[in-house]
């Protein structure tokens, strides 16, 4: 009897760790580059789903990074040139816009757009982390 409670455990055990270590590795990572006066992205296209964007100030002048689409309006705290901030949405199927808020930056080029694809096209989306936008803009500020 105890060796079949002890074997269950372990199980359940085994399976919980699955659950857990699936769950973390569902999440995608998307580098992003800002610098005068542009924004790269090592892809145009990114499956749906939990999304943490790891933003680097390479260039000269502090930036900041905004994105908005379906569900999702979230932006990062100024990046200091040289310093990284990271950016957690959830992203559904869908475009999306990735742009640099602060005034004149992306007119000057600093815009980019990401596609989405899978999951549901419906449904919760939203952001999470201390980058969520605040602001009362409707979208895109392109200038």
């Amino acid at each position: 009897m105890k060796i079949t409670i002890l074997a269950v455990l372990a199980l359940a055990g085994a399976a919980v760790a699955g659950v857990v270590a699936h769950a973390s590795a569902s999440k995608t990572s998307i580098h992003v580059t800002e610098r005068e006066f542009r924004i790269g992205l090592p892809a145009k296209s990114a499956p749906a789903g939990p999304v943490e964007l790891e933003i680097r100030n390479a260039g000269h002048y502090p930036h900041e990074l905004a994105i908005a689409g379906p569900g999702v309006k979230a932006r990062t705290p100024m990046i200091k040139p040289g310093k990284s901030a990271k950016l957690t949405v959830t992203l559904r199927a869908g475009s999306y816009s990735l742009w640099c808020p602060i005034p004149g930056h992306a007119a000057k080029g600093m815009k980019a757009a990401l596609t989405v694809s899978g999951g549901s096209s419906s449904g919760a989306g939203g952001s999470g982390g201390a980058g969520t936008d605040t602001s009362t803009d409707s979208g895109p500020a392109w200038g």
